[in-house]
């Protein structure tokens, strides 16, 4: 079972009244209660749930970055699964110049794409040149098309550029997504894919290779 279910699972016990203690987790989900003590305890361990111990028993809330981790997960499956328009661009792996990794080693968009994407991307971008006319039309439609924004940030020495992000997956390997950040020198026929996984790893690519990328609107 994963956290976020563990969690959701202990949020609904909450809610209905149920007392919420280890023992009625296990007999809630008719699991054995040494798999769900040590559940609860790397729960606990991430700040995820607090336990405490009364006259009563032991008594097991969610806290709010657990709250947070629920939260995040149903706003990036709502993103996914509600999307009302799937775009196909087909591209060719091309080398960049290694700004995506600088790009993605800053917290603050790091931090962003965790919240509003649901995951940790890769410290770098893969980038593609598209080559056929529909999958260039498709990638147009994409600067009319509804995007998860992250706003530009200023700290004390620069001004960190606004991010357009498009949910997405690569040869069917998912998370991932298209991101068009605001400052971009590239042209139009220029993408760049992140994802938590080093995609050029993950699908044995190098360049030149042809990918299909499915960007949901």
């Amino acid at each position: 079972m994963s956290d976020e279910c563990l969690i959701a699972k202990i949020v609904y016990m909450s809610l209905k009244g149920n007392e919420v203690t280890q023992q009625s987790i296990a007999n809630e989900l008719g699991m054995s209660q040494q798999y769900v003590s040590r559940k609860l305890k790397e729960l606990e361990e991430r700040n995820l749930i607090r336990r405490s111990l009364s006259k009563e028993g032991e008594s097991i809330r969610v806290t709010e970055n657990g709250e947070k981790l629920l939260t995040d997960c149903l706003s990036m499956m709502r993103t996914i699964v509600v999307s009302d328009h799937t775009l196909s661009i087909r591209g060719r792996v091309i080398s960049g110049l290694g700004e995506g990794r600088i790009f993605l080693s800053l917290p603050y968009y790091v931090e962003s794409f965790k919240k509003l994407l649901g995951f940790e991307p890769y410290p770098g971008t893969l980038n593609l040149a598209i080559y056929d006319r529909t999958s260039l039309e498709n990638r147009l439609t994409l600067d009319i098309s509804r995007a998860i924004n992250i706003p530009e940030h200023k700290e004390e020495n620069r001004v960190l550029g606004g991010v357009r992000a498009f949910p997405a997956s690569i040869n069917d390997v998912r998370p991932a997504a298209i991101v068009f950040p605001l400052r971009s020198v590239h042209p139009k026929s220029i993408i760049e894919v992140i994802s938590p996984y080093h995609l050029r790893k993950e699908l044995n690519l190098r360049d030149g290779d042809e990918v299909t990328v499915q960007a949901y609107t």
